[in-house]
């Protein structure tokens, strides 16, 4: 009989030795909201430290993985409009590294980490599918740096460690245009 644990923005099933997190927000198109990103790194790294499983699966429900970053995540913390620049810049700073730690978490985990990928894989997912040892796609899937189009810098890994996966080229393209690979 599998273990099943539900969260906020996902559930995580085990059952013969694998841990399967589902992203469970289809509605909401599985973007990484402040929860998220509360949930994420601490599941990981409880799997990881308790040895809970020998594999991690990730996965989603609904039409589409996940349609990236909740940009409120970078606003929850902006309550004073008028402070200095300086502290502003260096709390933004503090909360990318955050993020960037919870798809580092991944990397570090002790047992191979698999990405199930449907439909739309979008901004800030790409970031976490980088970070996985494996990707497994469906034929709907699709890929796409969406940060380009809101004039952000990808920085959570997608710049790093995608050109590790596939050719430097069409990564600098997809980070300069934005578009969807395939197209």
């Amino acid at each position: 009989m599998p273990n099943i644990i539900t969260h906020k923005t996902m559930t995580i099933t085990f059952d013969n030795n694998i841990a399967h997190i589902s992203l469970n927000r289809p509605d909401a198109f599985n973007t990484m909201n402040i929860d998220f990103w509360h949930e994420f790194q601490k599941i990981i790294d409880e799997i990881s430290i308790q040895s809970a499983a020998r594999v991690i699966v990730i996965s989603s429900t609904g039409k589409h993985f996940c349609a990236g970053m909740d940009l409120a995540v970078f606003t929850q913390n902006s309550n004073n409009e008028n402070g200095e620049l300086g502290r502003k810049h260096e709390q933004l700073r503090h909360t990318v590294l955050k993020l960037q730690a919870c798809f580092n978490a991944l990397e570090k985990a002790r047992m191979p980490v698999l990405m199930a990928v449907q439909g739309g894989c979008i901004g800030g997912a790409l970031d976490m599918i980088s970070a996985a040892d494996c990707r497994y796609c469906t034929e709907d899937a699709f890929f796409s740096i969406e940060e380009t189009k809101l004039g952000m810098t990808a920085d959570l890994g997608t710049l790093q460690r995608l050109p590790k996966l596939i050719s430097t080229g069409i990564v600098r393209e997809l980070a300069y245009t934005g578009r969807k690979m395939p197209d």
